[in-house]
């Protein structure tokens, strides 16, 4: 069942970057304000110490993967975090396309986004698989002990795997990708 709940959200992830970017593309006043406003928003973080940059966001990933996952027993819940990061993120690739260029949102995202978007899709997976399970003993078919053991073994896995990864991610983040960017000319 992990398997296509992985499938499931990856999809779903991809459609929602797909319908962010085209949103964007569309309507550029528009998108200008989404990115004004995550600026807004974001831009304190800028002004931290690139230690704290990289504790910062691990902090921010660490946490809302661990939610998709707990949260997965509402069903919808890691769906929808894939949906909305998924639509943000369209929108923030195609104004950086639209100001930068491909090469740049390309050499923005790969060097922390391999990493990083398998955890996270991994992360709402789990979360996803959960949900099912609730669905599953609602109509009576699984035992809740079932649900509690999936749990249980998503929590340990997200701390021995995910957790870790989203740490080396967030480095990477911090002090690899604004050396490509800098080796790129930008």
């Amino acid at each position: 069942m992990l398997k296509k709940c992985t499938v499931l959200v990856t999809a779903i992830f991809l459609v929602s970057v797909v319908s962010g970017y085209l949103y964007a593309d569309s309507n550029p006043y528009e998108s200008a304000m989404v990115m004004q406003e995550l600026s807004g928003e974001l831009g304190w973080i800028l002004d931290l110490d690139p230690v704290l940059i990289s504790f910062v966001i691990f902090l921010n990933n660490a946490f809302k993967s661990f939610l998709a996952i707990v949260l997965g027993v509402l069903v919808i819940v890691p769906i929808m975090f894939i949906m909305f990061n998924g639509y943000i993120l369209g929108i923030v690739m195609c104004e950086s396309a639209r100001i930068e260029g491909p090469l740049y949102v390309a050499a923005a995202i790969l060097p922390h986004g391999i990493i990083e978007l398998p955890m996270i899709l991994l992360s709402a997976a789990l979360g996803t698989r959960i949900g099912m399970l609730v669905l599953l003993r609602i109509s009576g078919k699984i035992p809740t002990e079932e649900i509690l053991s999936t749990l249980k073994w998503s929590i340990s896995y997200y701390f021995r795997w995910i957790l870790p990864l989203l740490f080396v991610a967030a480095v990477i983040e911090t002090f690899i990708t604004p050396a490509v960017l800098w080796i790129l000319g930008w």
